[in-house]
């Protein structure tokens, strides 16, 4: 546990509820900017390292990745109510307040509570008047909805085209549609449109020269490239230029928006008129 709150405390995450068990850890989280990866990595490394230092062994220390879900507000109480009750379903107590491997015991007074647990947090979440009426609906025992995982949800997703996907609602995940994602544009009409549109030549936008205006022009291209659904790759093929410059126009260099929306309309279109609609 010890370094699970150092990691905690140094990220943005938020930790409302965990439960350790012999083969496995529970950890209710509101998720901040930092990847998860990141700051269980740093978690996970060093326990492992222990670990295979205590037994003499060498190499991978867990079976398989951690598996995350993204809850809505719904959930939250039963979740928080189900990784507490982790002990009981294996038959390790008779109820939660009598394991002190879960966060219930400090959720109840029981316990000091860590500095990197947001008791207050996860009282206000699940919605419970006190702590009394909280420990009751713990001992009940009751399921959580069922769970999407997060990274089944975004591969099913992406067969529909180029989507966004929004925080999950319980079992439900809103999609954002991007704007024109489901058109797959050749990147090379992307540029030669942009040389159309801003007067210039299309070999002189690929090519190394820096004059501004072909400067511009490629950012004009990267950034309405990803408006149009096309990847990094595409751009920087069309470009030939890396696929990390692109990344950097489209991230840290702002476009001539006028430019780009003119630029996206006129590939629209022309797939439109191709296309017969």
């Amino acid at each position: 546990m010890w370094w699970l709150g150092r990691a905690l405390e140094n990220s943005d995450w938020k930790c409302i509820a965990y439960a350790v068990m012999s083969n496995h850890v529970h950890i209710a989280a509101i998720a901040g900017e930092e990847p998860l990866a990141r700051w269980s990595r740093r978690v996970n490394t060093p326990f492992a390292l222990w670990m295979n230092n205590n037994n003499g062994r060498l190499g991978p220390f867990f079976a398989g990745r951690a598996a995350d879900w993204a809850l809505g507000p719904i959930a939250a109480t039963s979740t928080i109510a189900y990784i507490h009750n982790n002990p009981v379903r294996a038959s390790l107590v008779e109820r939660a307040r009598d394991s002190d491997w879960t966060s219930h015991r400090a959720y109840v007074g029981l316990s000091a509570v860590p500095r990197w647990l947001c008791v207050d947090e996860g009282l206000q979440r699940a919605g419970v008047g006190n702590i009394d009426d909280f420990e009751r609906y713990v001992d009940g025992q009751p399921i959580p909805p069922e769970r999407t995982k997060a990274n089944q949800a975004s591969r099913a997703l992406r067969r529909h085209g180029q989507t966004l996907e929004a925080t999950p609602l319980d079992a439900e995940v809103p999609v954002l549609v991007r704007r024109f994602g489901r058109l797959r544009p050749d990147p090379g009409r992307v540029l030669l449109h942009a040389a159309e549109l801003l007067g210039l030549e299309a070999e002189a936008i690929a090519s190394r020269r820096r004059d501004p205006r072909l400067r511009e022009a490629r950012v004009v291209v990267a950034h309405a490239s990803r408006i149009l659904g096309l990847t990094g790759g595409d751009v920087a093929s069309a470009l030939g230029i890396s696929q990390q410059a692109v990344s950097v126009m489209q991230r840290h260099v702002s476009p001539p928006l006028d430019v780009c929306r003119r630029l996206c309309e006129s590939l629209v279109a022309e797939i439109r008129i191709a296309g017969g609609t």
